[in-house]
């Protein structure tokens, strides 16, 4: 089996040579000769001599030319060795180099090492130089220049030299302890000791003659105050910050000054003030300016007139509260008062006062910050604000009282109240640049006035309670004065005190209010009662009731124009003219129609009875006389409630609505009248034509209606 395989191979390997010889040109041509092998080798033996004899005799033909390369060849191992020594030479020299640049290098950041130590030692010795050393131009300046820009330049320099030298400044930021310390107790510091005492003594000297010469200024210069403060002390703050540091007893000194100074100042200033203002007083009310003040208190000087300024002027609100939206605005200026001759109600002169004095505190403020405590130290300066206007606040507040001794004056207490109250509010929602002191004086108007604003209620609520209505005028159907100055009164109480809150709220506002409505519950009460009692003078029931109408008129007309439409006052008033207008129509129909009213009221009761049986028994001939009656007469009655109408009723707007439901009021009962009948009778009487049709009466009423519309 294995020599069967290895014969497979042998001849699969020779069939496979056989094939490869064939393809060769050569082999191919000789195996079709029939070329033996050592015929084909002397052959080829053959061929190969006779190239290498051929090759031999090519050779010798360029024998020279071989020879010439061979010389070239040796020139160009000449030229190589040649560029080999140069170029070992080459490299040798940049050895030599290299050592050299190294050797450079290394020294290099050797003196780059000793520039950095010496410029750091350099920065270090100038500063310290520099803030151990001054030069002579700032001697000069501290001792012998004049107090400006140059003298607080050297002051600046001095304060930082005194303060390095004795330890309590620095060189150069992040300069390390040893060095500091090193510095300090140098030999150089020392020698210049002497010679920073003596500039020390004479820059405090100097900075506090020239702060106490400036303070004294502030009394004695007109120029106003705040514009010295800004370029002669605040400009030069600084020299009160050099005696804090190095003469704590100049600065105290200074401080003291400064805040003695300018309290007598600003107390004198507000009381020149004060007095200049009270020149240009407008007396709105004197102690005869009550609700129910006798007449003989309201006529004029020079006549026996009474004089219709003093009608209800003195309670009446007006454009007076706009001072309340005024609060920020200019205090008044004397000069212009005067050159204009104009006088100012006492809370426009209060609100002058108040805008003065609270400008001078905030820039009081603002300047004590920055010029005294460096713009620091909040609680001190406010103590200090304090201190300063501890004097003009008193003497403000002393004015006041003053002012309130003789103030009658209802709404213009009433609008300083609420200017005081509107301040203290507006100081509080910006607390911080708000004036503590400021404070305590808002409490102390208050606790003025309050009293003062109670004790002329009171009186006015007396007055009204306890008048005689002999002293009060002639009677009449017109409206009294009492009404309108009440009304007056009444409107501006409910414009400037507060409302009664929906829910209590146990504090000052709750209080107030409360004591504003009872106050007003009590007045109206009075006034009510007054009013009837003044009625009550007329002899006419007729004349009472259009007395009251005018009066309850006027009232809520008074309180229309003011703004007040809703709340008890005007409730209460708006019933009691609709009761009293009821009582003037009735009371106006049975002038007229008195026997016609009466009968349909006393038949109507009839039908109501319950125990009424069958159809109505009336008086046939009564029935057709008031018919009769009421068709020759209905329309000169109207015409007599119109002229009467008219006469009555100061306001015509009040009387068109009286006279409209006097009209009204008499159709429905002529209308009620012709329903008797129509139930009376069956078939239409005989009197029926008589009966006046309700569109005639309705036309009638319409041309009156035209008048009013």
């Amino acid at each position: 089996m294995a020599d069967q395989s290895l014969a497979a191979v042998d001849q699969a390997e020779m069939e496979q040579d056989l094939a490869m010889l064939e393809s060769d040109a050569f082999v191919s041509d000789a195996l079709k000769r029939g070329t033996t092998l050592i015929e084909y080798s002397k052959k080829v033996e053959r061929e190969l001599r006779e190239v290498e004899v051929e090759s031999v005799r090519d050779y010798v033909q360029q024998s020279s030319q071989v020879a010439d390369l061979h010389a070239q060849m040796q020139r160009c191992d000449g030229i190589l060795a040649k560029m080999q020594e140069t170029l070992l030479g080459f490299e040798f020299d940049l050895g030599s180099a290299s050592r050299e640049l190294r050797s450079l290098q290394r020294e290099s950041k050797r003196m780059s090492v000793k520039l950095r130590n010496r410029r750091a030692t350099e920065a270090r010795l100038g500063a310290f130089l520099a803030a151990v050393a001054l030069s002579p131009d700032v001697a000069v300046a501290v001792c012998d220049g004049p107090v400006d820009e140059r003298f607080l330049s050297a002051v600046t320099a001095l304060d930082s030299t005194l303060r390095y030298a004795r330890g309590g400044g620095e060189i150069k930021a992040g300069a390390d302890a040893g060095w500091r310390a090193a510095c300090v107790g140098a030999r150089a510091v020392g020698d210049a000791a002497p010679l920073h005492d003596k500039l020390e003594q004479k820059a405090s000297l100097r900075c506090r003659d020239y702060l106490l010469e400036k303070i004294e200024a502030l009394r004695t210069s007109q120029t106003n105050i705040h514009l010295l403060q800004r370029t002669q002390l605040a400009k030069y703050s600084y020299l009160y910050r050099f005696l804090e540091g190095h003469a704590p007893d100049h600065a105290a000194e200074v401080r003291t000054t400064y805040v003695e100074s300018m309290a007598k100042t600003l107390h004198a200033l507000f009381r020149a003030y004060h007095a200049a203002l009270d020149k240009h007083d407008l007396e709105v009310a004197n102690k005869f300016d009550v609700v129910a003040v006798e007449e003989h208190a309201m006529r004029s000087q020079f006549t026996s007139r009474v004089s219709l300024t003093k009608r209800g002027d003195g309670f009446s609100l007006g454009d007076r509260a706009r001072v309340l939206d005024r609060l920020a605005a200019p205090p008044i200026l004397v000069h212009v008062a005067i050159a204009e001759k104009a006088s100012y109600p006492f809370e426009e002169l209060f609100r002058s006062s108040l805008r003065h004095l609270a400008d001078a505190a905030a820039s009081e403020l603002q300047f004590v910050s920055a010029f005294l405590y460096g713009g620091g130290r909040s609680d001190a300066v406010q103590a200090t604000v304090a201190e300063i206007f501890a004097k003009a606040l008193s003497a403000t507040v002393e004015h006041l009282e003053n002012k309130l001794f003789a103030c009658h004056d209802v709404v213009g207490l009433l609008l300083v109240l609420r200017l005081v109250r509107r301040a203290r509010a507006d100081a509080a929602k910006r607390p911080e640049t708000a004036v503590a002191a400021l404070d305590g004086f808002f409490a102390s108007c208050e606790r003025l006035l309050k009293p003062r604003l109670d004790a002329i209620l009171t009186a006015n609520l007396d007055s009204v309670a306890k008048a005689d209505p002999r002293n009060l005028g002639p009677p009449g159907v017109l409206p009294h004065y009492v009404a309108r100055r009440y009304a007056e009164l009444h409107a501006s109480v409910a414009a400037l005190l507060p409302a009664p809150p929906a829910a209590p709220d146990n504090g000052a506002g709750d209080a107030a209010a409360k004591e504003a409505h009872a106050f007003a519950a009590r007045l109206r009460a009075s006034t009510c009662d007054l009013l009837g009692r003044l009625g009550g003078r007329l002899r006419e029931p007729k004349d009472r009731v259009v007395f009251l109408i005018n009066n309850y008129d006027q009232i809520l007309s008074i309180f229309l124009e003011r703004g007040l439409e809703a709340g008890d006052n005007v409730a209460h008033f708006t019933a009691e003219l609709a009761r009293q207008r009821e009582l003037f129509v009735e009371d106006a129909l049975a002038e007229g129609f008195a026997k016609m009213i009466g009968f349909v009221k006393q038949t109507e009761a009839e039908m109501r009875t319950p125990d009424r049986t069958g159809d109505l028994n009336l008086d046939a001939p009564l029935v057709e006389r008031l018919t009769r009656d009421f068709a020759a007469t209905w329309k000169n009655a109207i015409l007599q409630v119109n002229s009467d109408v008219l006469s009555y009723f100061a306001n015509f707007v009040n009387g068109m609505e009286v006279l409209k439901q006097v009209l009204t009021q008499l159709l429905l009962y002529y209308t009620r009248f012709q329903e008797i009948v129509r139930k009376a009778w069956r078939r239409p009487p005989p009197f029926a034509k008589n009966l006046v049709p309700t569109n005639v009466i309705l036309a009638e009423i319409k041309k009156y209606s035209l008048s009013f519309e």
